[in-house]
């Protein structure tokens, strides 16, 4: 049904009648079925930094001079602990991870997060980050991945 819909409005765009452009360009068929994404979650989506699958490893590139965060949200609370992440450089050895006692929150993209790990490494470099949650302690219906953050980015 929505084939006909969708044709209709292309041939009606090429009559040249402005009206009938308007109402091409207007109409929306959505034939994935997949769930529209919330205000929040497209926000949450374009923050700053690179996003990273729990599970799953990313290439980040570190800026000059940057010392760099692993983030990941509050309200995993004490399940953050059961993280264990890792960095490596370009041949393969590992970056060293830097914590502390006191978790430095911050609001980004409207969320709340906490940082769980620094690291630094040479200007300019490509890193690979990977995280897993090694006990399970995530909730599963919680958001599953972290963000590593150049400190001092502006998180709004």
């Amino acid at each position: 049904m929505a084939v006909p819909v969708a044709l209709a409005a292309a041939v009606a765009g090429c009559s040249g009648d402005d009206t009938s452009t308007t109402a091409a360009t207007s109409t929306v068929v959505s034939t994935s079925g997949a769930p529209q994404r919330t205000t929040e979650q497209a926000a949450e989506e374009q923050g700053p930094g690179v996003r990273i699958a729990i599970g799953a490893a990313r290439p980040v590139v570190v800026p000059a001079e940057a010392i760099m965060d692993i983030k990941a949200p509050a309200e995993w609370g004490d399940a953050a602990s059961g993280l264990r992440c890792t960095v490596t450089d370009s041949t393969g050895r590992n970056e060293d991870l830097r914590s502390s006692d006191v978790k430095k929150r911050e609001t980004i993209a409207g969320g709340e997060w906490i940082t769980l790990w620094t690291f630094s490494s040479q200007p300019a470099t490509e890193v690979t980050v990977g995280c897993r949650d090694t006990g399970n302690r995530i909730p599963a219906d919680e958001a599953h991945y972290i963000r590593v953050t150049p400190r001092g980015a502006n998180p709004n």
